[in-house]
């Protein structure tokens, strides 16, 4: 998995833990946001989305 995935990733999962107090659609918008923040920090460090 490239440096860019393992981010995605850990920013993915780190979004739908802080998203699980709603219990039905907390984890998905997490996850959306988390994955949206990796993606601009990857586009910020390797100046390119993938």
């Amino acid at each position: 998995m490239t440096d860019e995935g393992k981010r995605m990733a850990k920013y993915a999962a780190v979004g739908a833990v802080i998203g699980i107090p709603a219990p039905i659609v907390g984890p998905f918008i997490g996850g959306a946001i988390g994955a949206y923040l990796a993606h601009r920090k990857n586009q910020r460090l390797t100046g390119r989305s993938y």
